[in-house]
């Protein structure tokens, strides 16, 4: 998750070897205290770390 400018549930659970619950609560925490804004699209959550995603996005100019 500070590797990419973003993730999902699916990828903690499979790099941490966590539950998907766990993962969850996890990536939840981490929303919930303004580190990753959380984005819904469909029906996946998409964990966003907006402050690398805008460093990444001012490299590409």
């Amino acid at each position: 998750m500070f590797n990419h400018p973003y993730t999902r549930v699916e990828f903690v659970q499979r790099e941490l070897g966590v539950s998907r619950l766990t993962a969850t609560r996890y990536l939840d925490a981490m929303a919930g205290d303004g580190v990753l804004d959380k984005i819904r699209i469909g029906r996946n959550n998409y964990y966003v770390n907006r402050p690398l995603f805008e460093l990444l996005g001012r490299g590409a100019g």
